[in-house]
This record gives C-alpha cells, sequence and structure tokens, in this order.
C-alpha cells in the first residue's frame, strides 16, 4: 500500500491502520534504539509512544500530506531526534547535579519542594478525570500499563498508554500556564 493511502485512510479515521503501523515497527524501534543510543527499554517504549502520537497528530492537522520515505524511515527519523533530546536531558541533568554540592535535597530544598507540590496538587486537580487517577496510579501507585489498562476498562495498554502521554501533555500545559 502506498503511503499516500496510508496516510489518508488514518485521516479519514482508520484506527486499526494506526495501529496495524504501531505493531509493524515497535519492537525494531525499541531495539534499535537500545542498541545504538544505550537507553533503557522502558524509556525506548516511552519514546515510541510519542513518535505515533506526532505522527497521528502531524496527519490530523495536515502537516504530514505525504511521505518523500517509507513510514518506518519517518517514524525512525522523529525517534533520533526524540533520542537525542533524551540524551540532551541526561547531560543537563547531569551537568546541573554536578554544579551543586551534593546536599540532602529535602533540607536545601524542603521550602521549594513544599511549593512544586502544591502547584502539582492544584494542577491535578485542574485537569480533572480521567487523567488525574491515570496519573496518580502510573506515578504515585506505580501501576504497569497492564494494570491501568484494566483498572480504568481501556481496549488495550496501547490505549492506555497514549491516553497517558495526552494526560502528561495536558498537565505540563496547566503547570505552564
Amino acid at each position: 500500500m502506498f503511503d499516500h493511502t496510508i496516510i489518508q485512510e488514518i485521516k479519514n479515521g482508520n484506527e486499526s491502520k494506526l495501529t496495524s503501523i504501531y505493531r509493524a515497527y515497535r519492537d525494531e524501534f525499541i531495539s534499535w534504539a537500545v542498541r545504538n543510543y544505550q537507553c533503557p527499554e522502558e524509556t525506548a517504549k516511552d519514546i515510541y509512544q510519542v513518535i505515533i502520537v506526532i505522527f497521528y497528530e502531524n496527519i490530523m492537522s495536515g502537516k504530514l500530506v505525504s511521505l518523500q520515505s517509507s513510514v518506518k524511515t519517518y517514524l525512525f527519523a522523529i525517534g533520533k531526534n526524540k533520542l537525542f533530546e533524551y540524551q540532551a536531558s541526561l547531560r543537563k541533568q547531569q551537568s546541573f547535579q554536578d554544579a551543586f554540592v551534593k546536599e540532602p535535597v529535602e533540607e536545601t530544598f524542603a521550602e521549594e519542594k513544599e511549593q512544586v507540590y502544591a502547584m502539582l496538587e492544584k494542577a491535578m486537580n485542574e485537569l480533572g478525570e480521567p487523567c488525574k487517577t491515570l496519573l496518580i496510579y502510573s506515578y504515585y501507585k506505580n501501576y504497569s500499563t497492564e494494570e491501568i489498562a484494566s483498572a480504568l476498562n481501556y481496549k488495550s495498554t496501547d490505549s492506555a498508554k497514549t491516553q497517558k502521554y495526552k494526560c502528561l501533555v495536558r498537565l505540563k500545559k496547566i503547570v505552564q500556564k
């Protein structure tokens, strides 16, 4: 099938086409990312989720109408950029940690930590359901994606992962206001 046809089918709401693309390249991308970029497997899985969401959003917004390469090449190119961003954030985080004397966070930043928690609690309340529950299950209760999908009645773990990403994007927007 031609890539233009795939794009048109997704734009017309054919979720099975998006799901088949998701499944077709997922394991290969994760292996490639772990092997070539030394990122943890869980991080590679999260990045792949982001890639699929970006691919979908680009199609739906009209930003992606046709491809000059295969779908796989397009997805992996987005993935490569996201992996570079991930590595840059690790370097930035490490240099930030190296710049300060290693003191207990509880003693040095107790007041700031309380402010951050208060802001996060306010943002979570503003976020509303089902995002609030999904993020609590994921980050506070450490539920696996399978447990979240089951508890919140999602059709699949992929649906739960996609919803988690969308909820995080919404939470980020609320916090940045």
